[in-house]
């Protein structure tokens, strides 16, 4: 009879251990769903912007979860450009030279304002210390001079061609411009000559010519004349007064310039 009773202890005993097991289990079952629920809305909720952008939505996205991380995306290899190492960062500025130096293409003028000389380029402003005129332009044939002040009869501006003389008369005074030659600002090669006639003119009826070689002026030269420069002995064979013009002799060579001309030998 005794030995009953344990028994029946026994069998409820494991019952309600068995009962305890399976409610356990239960619990532990729905809050792993709970769990699940809550990671899922957290992964929608933290989706990237690009994947949002992708499916047209803005609160949901695709229904697997591991789409939406962004640890899980392809990453955006196409951005970046590769650098060649052998280039450098920077590149200097390419600069048009022959022989290593700079060309200048510009143009220089010689000139007389009431028998002053000035050798000018554009934009430079003469006479000195009170400034009537500035140099617009200077082309192989002409010098363009801006009148600054004292203008009259509506001009702003006279050319004078080379080897000309032109009176510009202003509110103040009257200005004779002159341009005796044009060349290149860089100058000729260094190598060589250059030869212009800066004036030529007549005094007690002899012609007289005004000679520039190399940069030295050689003044009041008459036919017959010789004289030593750095290019040689140049003798005068002809003055012309009425056309401008001068024929030189060096060596068995002769040529002939006129007032303003400028050549490279």
């Amino acid at each position: 009879m005794i030995k009953n009773k344990r028994t029946l202890a026994y069998v409820a005993i494991a019952l309600i251990v068995g009962a305890a097991l399976a409610l356990a289990v239960a619990l532990a079952s729905g809050g792993g769903t709970t769990a699940s629920s809550t990671a899922s809305t957290e992964v929608r909720t933290q989706a990237s912007p690009a994947l949002l952008a992708e499916t047209g939505a803005t609160g949901s996205t695709s229904s697997d979860p591991l789409s939406a991380d962004p640890a899980k995306e392809e990453p955006l290899l196409d951005k970046f450009v590769s650098k060649d190492p052998f280039v450098p960062l920077a590149i200097a500025n390419e600069t048009s030279s022959s022989g290593g130096s700079s060309t200048t293409t510009g143009l220089t003028a010689k000139i007389t304002v009431n028998g002053t000389s000035y050798s000018v380029v554009k934009g430079d402003k003469v006479p000195g210390g009170n400034p009537v005129f500035e140099v617009s332009s200077i082309t192989s044939g002409d010098v363009t001079f801006l009148i600054l002040k004292g203008a009259t009869e509506g001009k702003s501006s006279v050319t004078v061609t080379l080897g000309e003389t032109v009176k510009v008369p202003l509110a103040n005074a009257t200005y004779r411009l002159h341009v005796t030659s044009i060349g290149n600002s860089g100058g000729g090669s260094t190598s060589g000559h250059t030869i212009s006639i800066l004036s030529v003119s007549e005094t007690n009826n002899t012609a007289l010519a005004t000679i520039e070689v190399d940069g030295k002026t050689y003044s009041d030269k008459k036919v017959g004349a010789v004289f030593s420069t750095s290019w040689g002995d140049i003798k005068v064979i002809a003055i012309d007064v009425g056309a401008q013009t001068v024929t030189l002799m060096h060596g068995d060579q002769t040529i002939t310039l006129r007032a303003g001309q400028v050549v490279a030998k």
